[in-house]
């Protein structure tokens, strides 16, 4: 492949930036701590919540000692200290400057009391790849790879923080990320397998290159087991065509999950937990400096988990651990080594068709919820994952800095299962499904951030290049003729009779493929309220597809251009209106056995609208987004054929909101609402155009309160509780042509602070037994209620 240039909107980038005067750089660099500043006369809580997101200083006040204060106008260059004391001139308060460089503004006559005082979020020392404290995120990377503020992110963004996680007590990724706006998930009992999940209509599990992890693509397959949670600080789901910086995505966006990192402070956490299905489950975080200078400092973080499930001769064992070091020579250079073990020891609920569900109004004997379907002892899902890397950053000045980022990633899953055929009578019909799969992954990830000051203008330009080498080796034998099928189930007495030999042939494939691209990205900040960010990208795309039914070699090349272009303009009051426009692309690297020839790449685009307003001095974060995204050359599984499909377009308009705000130190809120409206508009068959897609409601809302009763002198004791509604979908006209029905479902939460070491807590999800099925495709029914009981002990 001979490098080509980039798309025309990353070249017209080099056009903006190369009027602006380089040597302002140099003496940004020279001058450490000048800054340039435009603000003028106004609100002076605005004022100070500007200094500090400029200047990277931490600014602390009492919102009520600057309440209808106004700021003297600050103009120039200057170090953030005189920028704070330029504004304070006539408004009767004073700086001082702390100890660890803090900005503290008091009274002149006062005192500072911070037991009381309100950090303001926005100017603190929290990073996009940190810790947060509560339930709002100010900071991501996930949108620009750079740390960057969210209200200046011009795309829909949604974080979930540790402590939300933690809260809501999350067992997997799919219920940590079930309250967000735009997400759909399928019910725990697949997603105990696979994260496999779809964002504004559109499938980005890991199959699709769409979960990643610290940033960079993780899973070659859909199918080598979920990213446990537990070992995560933060989840983060961009939402969209996001290919401009990452490459070979599906058009609805990603999800990037965030590894709990070393601390400079020590933390040691452990729990154990007991619960419904006889779960029994062990945790440990620790953390914290190995030196007394803090250059070396580590974490370990680990999970054990016995359990059964609601359905009889399916396990959820996990085993978890996840160790990480950082090397932080001096406060320019830093390089952290991570690394996880994760095995999973369970088994997939198998697919039903739609006439086998309690939700048939067909006569016959029906599936339920709870019935195990399979053979003990035949059926299984183990996995075993593994994943070793390191993220390097080295800041060459202050207006330079460079990163490098490396993995390793090796799954290994043995996976066999019955498949539901056909009932007669009382007789079921069984196919069998043996899969041995192995999955490895390269992935690297490098650029350069480099600041200039122009006075009212800024640059952040960053420049990179990423690789990602995959291999994925299935060997399948499903059977699909009657000489080849399992023996019958009588489902009135659920009397296994063992297996008998699979006749199948392997139906796999051995699949070897690389992606490579290059980017470039410019934010534009003008007068500390105009933001414009532009991208471009190339991508090169190569793969080898081996059948193993006909031993025919597939080879496939691709390559594709894609841009990003966004406008923001940020009020004093915290509003930020924004619109861009955003593609994507992704190759098919699949191939159906004993078929020839390949898929077409499939391609998106996106034009998006929104709001985003967070008060000055609050820790709220409210979002509104209106959208459009068109995917052209989608492909579907079905798992009846055991054969992809590709159709010709389809696209998805909504509306989604969001709010989340620690309205008070007692009291955080989490809601969201989601209407999409996804349909096909060309398709290989006739009547599917102008039908909905498959599995995608129209309407989603969420709802999430989290209450510390000090209100009623029991500081101790924090309640949660939750709503998840999803409303009616559809699927296939082979499974079905009615419509699934909604539900809600509700989660519930306490805990009790014995003191400042221990903890009780209980968790209970889909409180009220809620009976739900999610079908595409193929259906499945929703978790039945589970209780969990926790005690921790943290020092």
């Amino acid at each position: 492949m001979r490098p080509q240039f980039l798309c025309p909107l990353a070249i017209a980038i080099s056009f903006i930036v190369a009027p602006v005067p380089l040597t302002l750089a140099a003496q940004a660099g020279a001058v450490a701590e000048l800054q340039s500043y435009s603000l003028p006369a106004g609100p002076l809580e605005a004022s100070l919540i500007a200094i500090g997101q400029r200047s990277g200083r931490q600014v602390v006040f009492l919102p009520d000692d600057v309440k209808g204060r106004q700021a003297h106008a600050v103009s120039g260059q200057m170090t953030a200290e005189q920028a704070v004391g330029q504004a304070l001139q006539g408004s009767g308060l004073s700086l001082r400057v702390s100890a660890s460089g803090a900005l503290s503004v008091q009274p002149e006559t006062g005192v500072l009391t911070l037991g009381v005082s309100t950090v303001n979020a926005l100017s603190d020392q929290e990073s996009a790849y940190g810790p947060v404290s509560g339930y709002v995120a100010k900071r991501s990377a996930s949108a620009t790879k750079t740390d960057t503020p969210i209200i200046e992110t011009p795309q829909s963004i949604s974080v979930v923080t540790r402590a939300e996680m933690d809260d809501r007590k999350s067992d997997t990724l799919a219920d940590a990320l079930g309250y967000t706006p735009g997400f759909v998930s399928q019910p725990n009992g697949f997603s105990r397998v696979a994260d496999d999940y779809t964002l504004r209509g559109f499938n980005v599990g890991s199959g699709t290159g769409g979960v990643l992890l610290d940033g960079m693509k993780l899973q070659s397959s859909v199918y080598d087991g979920g990213i446990e949670p537990f070992g995560l600080e933060r989840a983060e789901v961009l939402k969209g065509a996001s290919s401009v910086l990452y490459g070979q995505l599906s058009p609805g966006g990603l999800i990037n999950a965030v590894s709990k990192r070393p601390t400079d402070t020590p933390l040691h956490r452990i729990s154990a937990e007991y619960g419904s299905h006889d779960r029994q489950q062990y945790t440990f975080d620790l953390a914290g400096p190995l030196d007394e200078e803090g250059e070396f400092s580590y974490r370990l973080n680990g999970l054990w988990r016995d359990s059964d499930t609601q359905v009889d001769h399916i396990r959820d064992d996990k085993r978890f651990i996840a160790p990480s070091f950082t090397w932080r020579p001096n406060e320019d250079t830093s390089l952290t080594v991570l690394a996880s073990h994760t095995e999973a020891l369970t088994g997939l609920t198998p697919p039903l068709t739609y006439a086998m569900t309690t939700y048939s109004p067909n006569p016959g004997r029906k599936i339920g919820r709870d019935d195990f379907v399979g053979e003990p002892g035949y059926d299984h899902f183990n996995s075993r994952i593994d994943t070793v890397g390191y993220l390097f950053e080295q800041r060459l000045s202050d207006t330079l800095k460079v990163r490098h980022a490396l993995r390793y990633y090796q799954a290994d899953v043995s996976w066999n299962y019955l498949i539901p055929f056909s009932i007669s009578g009382n007789k079921l019909t069984r196919r069998y499904s043996e899969r041995q799969e192995r999955s490895t992954g390269w992935t690297s990830d490098n650029n350069v951030e480099w600041k200039i000051d122009a006075g009212r203008w800024r640059h952040t330009l960053l420049a990179g290049v990423d690789y990602y080498h995959k291999t994925y080796d299935t060997h399948r034998h499903i059977s699909a003729t009657v000489p080849q099928l399992a023996p019958t189930l009588d489902l009135s007495t659920f009397a296994y009779t063992g297996v008998g030999a699979n006749t199948a042939p392997d139906s796999g494939w051995d699949i070897h493929s690389r992606q490579a691209g290059i980017y470039l990205q410019d934010q534009i900040t003008l007068d500390d309220h105009w933001v414009l960010l532009m991208g471009g990208r190339q991508d090169w795309a190569e793969s080898r597809n081996y059948s193993f039914v006909n031993q025919a070699r597939t080879p496939r090349s691709d390559q594709k251009p894609t841009g990003r272009i966004a406008l923001l303009y940020r009020f004093d009051n915290g509003i930020a209106p924004y619109a861009s426009y955003s593609q994507s692309f992704q190759p098919a690297d699949v191939a159906n056995p004993g078929v020839a020839g390949t898929f077409d790449p499939i391609e998106g685009e996106q034009y998006e609208v929104g709001i985003r307003y967070q008060p000055p001095g609050a820790n709220t974060l409210l979002s509104a987004a209106l959208y459009s995204l068109t995917q052209t050359n989608a492909l579907s599984y079905n798992s009846l054929t055991a054969q992809y499909e590709q159709y010709g377009k389809s696209r998805s308009k909504g509306l989604e909101l969001e709010g989340k705000t620690d309205l008070t130190d007692n009291l955080s809120v989490t809601a969201g609402y989601t209407y999409t409206d996804a349909h096909v508009l060309e398709d290989n068959v006739a009547s599917n155009v102008g039908k909905r897609l498959e599995g995608v409601p129209y309407h989603n809302a969420s709802f999430w309160t989290d209450y510390r009763l000090a209100g009623f002198g029991l500081p101790q004791v924090k309640v949660g509780l939750g709503a998840l509604y999803t409303g009616t979908t559809r699927t296939s006209p082979t499974i079905t042509e009615r419509k699934i029905p909604a539900y809600t479902r509700f989660d519930a939460r306490v805990s009790y602070d014995i003191d400042e070491h221990w903890q009780l807590a209980a968790k209970a999800q889909n409180l009220t037994n809620e009976s739900y099925l999610s079908c595409s495709t193929s259906c499945r029914y929703g978790d039945e209620r589970s209780l969990i009981g926790t005690v921790s002990y943290q020092w």
